[in-house]
């Protein structure tokens, strides 16, 4: 078989990552034989099929001709139910609807839009799942006809690396110009304070008097205001010391549900010997506080505030590397079951004085103080929540080893694999959906999808392979992950069951059901590999 001399291929999109292959795509003219002999051509197909990018062949009308084993993973469809649909299949509205028009005043005009060029376009998959991708295309002539040629990068990684980014550097940002403030200010305050001072020790009638205590106590305000800005720009000194998180909120219990009121309960669940960490006794006090005192106005009505403390490890995974460096941590968590947030009020819940409360009820200061606190010390934040079921604060305190002769055990960071076992992962989150399907797939075990309750009953009533269904506690369509796994449990009692939620395994349940393996999320994926396979083969657990 005749090869042409490679074309050069399209330029990286702008924003692409530094180093990536992306700029070196290149394009062969096919030679004009015909297209079945090619794809039939071991020559040929050796390449598209050790291919990691997606490669599809389609024909002048649209058809799809041929899809590497890349696109059908990309895709989530196999060859066979793609060859002989339209291309417009693996399109989202509006692009599937137009996209015959294109090709039809391509063909007529030559005017290329995307042929030979390459861009940013979005895909859909199977599920309905929609994903950033990067498209490249190119046009040869068979015996058979023209064909076109699509290379397929899928950039959600990419994506979701850049949104990261771009979020750390926006609270950096915010940071250097908080405590930039907060520092001209403080300075202008110790103006105002000294002032007061001297003239309250003057001789005043009364009303005078009055005035100028209510004027220093508004600067004792605003000092603490400047206090928080500087909290988050990581800025304000801090007192560190070998301290024992457990025997803190020990201390701290009747202070906080003093300061909540009797309508909300405060439990603890602390774990033993979790040994000590570097902090300031003081900073850490006033997050707990500060956290305590949102869950209480989260559920105006009363309610449950669980703090928890837990032993966690992270793992050198780039999607937790970007949040903290690998290692052992203390997470301290604060829950509530209240009102919960969107997605949109979740992502600027920590900037400086943004606030769901009403006016003059908050600052908007207090989990912009936690999080610089956090950052500080060089830990990490993380927030949770969806709206109607609450919403978890967990603080990730780097360890600093054991304070009593029984340290704390190494986190068990094995990964067991699987050998085929097909799995149900039942979730409506596209991304940990996502996240979650890559690392079991990685892991060895074949996967099902499904994004509520009803979806996973048609997927098990046809898939009798399945062995194991991870369900998602919270879940849209009026099934939540308990429903699920009765029915699934009355359906089939072969099928085993892991749940898993963002919540407290003790948020999670209901009625007190604790039977039922739990996975809380986010899970790294030796934790989800342990998980699976100790549930599939309970006799292998330690």
């Amino acid at each position: 078989m005749r090869k042409d001399t490679p074309a050069p291929g399209p330029s990286a999109p702008t924003g692409a990552a530094d180093g990536h292959e992306l700029d070196s795509i290149r394009f062969w003219s096919l030679p004009n034989i015909a297209l079945k002999s090619l794809l039939e051509d071991d020559r040929f197909r050796i390449v598209p099929e050790t291919m990691v990018d997606g490669l599809i062949i389609i024909d002048a009308a649209g058809s799809i001709k041929y899809v590497n084993p890349g696109c059908e993973k990309l895709f989530k469809y196999t060859a066979g139910d793609l060859i002989g649909r339209n291309v417009s299949t693996l399109m989202p509205a509006p692009y599937a609807i137009n996209h015959d028009g294109f090709l039809s005043r391509h063909r007529e005009t030559r005017v290329k839009r995307i042929i030979g060029i390459g861009r940013e376009l979005t895909g859909l998959k199977s599920d309905g799942t929609v994903f950033p991708m990067y498209l490249s295309v190119g046009e040869a002539e068979t015996e058979s006809g023209i064909i076109f040629v699509g290379i397929i990068y899928d950039l959600t990684d990419k994506k979701r690396a850049e949104e990261m980014i771009l979020h750390h550097q926006k609270l950096d940002a915010i940071g250097q110009l908080s405590g930039g403030i907060a520092h001209d200010f403080n300075n202008i305050l110790a103006v105002i304070g000294g002032n007061l001072e001297m003239i309250a020790n003057v001789d005043l009638p009364p009303a005078a008097r009055r005035a100028v205590a209510r004027a220093q106590d508004a600067a004792v305000r605003a000092a603490r205001i400047t206090q928080r800005l500087l909290a988050f720009a990581r800025k304000q000194p801090l007192q560190r010391q070998m301290l024992d998180l457990n025997k803190c909120l020990e201390d701290m219990s009747e202070m906080l549900q003093r300061t909540i009121g009797e309508a909300v309960d405060i439990r603890m669940y602390l774990a033993s010997n979790p040994g000590t960490v570097d902090a300031d006794i003081d900073q850490f006090e006033t997050a707990v506080l500060n956290l305590v005192v949102n869950a209480r106005d989260a559920m105006p009505e009363g309610g449950v505030v669980t703090i928890e403390t837990e032993m966690v490890h992270f793992d050198d995974d780039p999607r937790t590397a970007q949040e903290a460096p690998p290692g052992d941590y203390l997470r301290v968590s604060v829950s509530d079951n209240g009102s919960g947030m969107p997605p949109d009020v979740c992502a600027r819940a920590i900037e400086p004085f943004f606030t769901t409360k009403e006016v003059g009820a908050g600052t908007g200061l207090g989990l912009s103080m936690v999080y610089g606190f956090m950052k500080q010390i060089g830990g990490h934040a993380r927030l949770y929540s969806e709206v109607g079921h609450g919403t978890r604060v967990s603080l990730f305190f780097p360890h600093a080893g054991s304070g009593t002769a029984s340290a704390h055990a190494p986190a068990d960071t094995s990964t067991p694999v699987g050998d085929g076992e097909t799995i149900l992962v039942v979730e409506d989150d596209p991304d940990v959906r996502l996240v979650t399907v890559s690392r079991l797939e990685g892991l060895g075990y074949r996967v099902k999808i499904a994004v509520d309750g009803a979806s996973a009953l048609d997927v098990l009533a046809r898939s009798p392979e399945v062995q194991l269904a991870l369900v998602d506690v919270v879940m849209p369509g009026g099934m939540d992950g308990h429903a699920l796994s009765d029915e699934i449990e009355k359906r089939n009692p072969r099928v085993r069951i892991v749940l898993t939620s963002g919540y407290s395994p003790r948020m999670a349940t209901v009625g007190g059901r604790t039977s039922r393996p739990f996975l809380p999320k986010p899970s790294t994926r030796a934790q989800l590999a342990q998980m699976v396979h100790g549930t599939l083969y309970p006799a292998s657990r330690a």
